[in-house]
């Protein structure tokens, strides 16, 4: 294979990573953008330029952080593009803060569901079990609790305690950066 040659294999890894991230992608452009149909001209034209720039991924460490940059060149193209149009919108300075704020919450997130997984695999499997089923919203806490000879407070107790050790987990993974994934 020759330098700059793409095989079907790079093409399925964008696609995968596309896939996972567009929702995050449209939503950080929806942040920035008041109308709707701009969000959705823009969200193809972000697609359009991460697809045009899907040979550098191999390089990419994090997927979401260098789309976001597309889409973020778009909006001030959309921006600068419709200037003159009814639409207002913030001053390009003002939209670069909001931009990486917004970005900067969304990583956040994804490291509270990531250490929120890791956390949960470490519950002892009754514990797994019992939140599984508290939060399926299939049965009652009275039910569950009537089954496991337990009064609703007492369970209500016991799922508290298990949630409070999830947000420690959580937190401390967090804060020793330690959630599970690899960027």
């Amino acid at each position: 294979m020759n330098i700059g040659e793409e095989t079907d294999g790079d093409s399925a890894a964008f696609v995968t990573q596309l896939l996972r991230h567009q929702r995050r992608i449209y939503l950080f452009i929806a942040s920035l953008l008041p109308n709707p149909s701009d969000v959705e001209d823009v969200y193809q034209q972000t697609c359009v330029a991460l697809w045009n720039k899907r040979a550098q991924l191999p390089q990419v460490r994090d997927f979401f952080a260098w789309a976001c940059g597309f889409a973020r060149n778009e909006v001030l193209h959309q921006i600068r593009s419709n200037s003159r149009s009814r639409h207002r919108y913030l001053p390009d300075d003002l939209l670069e803060t909001l931009a990486g704020e917004f970005e900067q919450d969304l990583r956040h997130d994804d490291d509270r569901l990531m250490a929120l997984t890791g956390c949960l695999a470490r519950l002892q499997p009754l514990q797994r079990g019992l939140l599984e089923r508290a939060y399926q919203g299939v049965d009652s806490i009275k039910d569950i609790a009537a089954e496991m000879k337990l009064s609703a407070a007492a369970l209500t107790m016991r799922l508290q305690r298990i949630r409070h050790a999830l947000l420690k987990c959580i937190e401390m993974a967090v804060t020793a950066g330690d959630t599970g994934g690899s960027r």
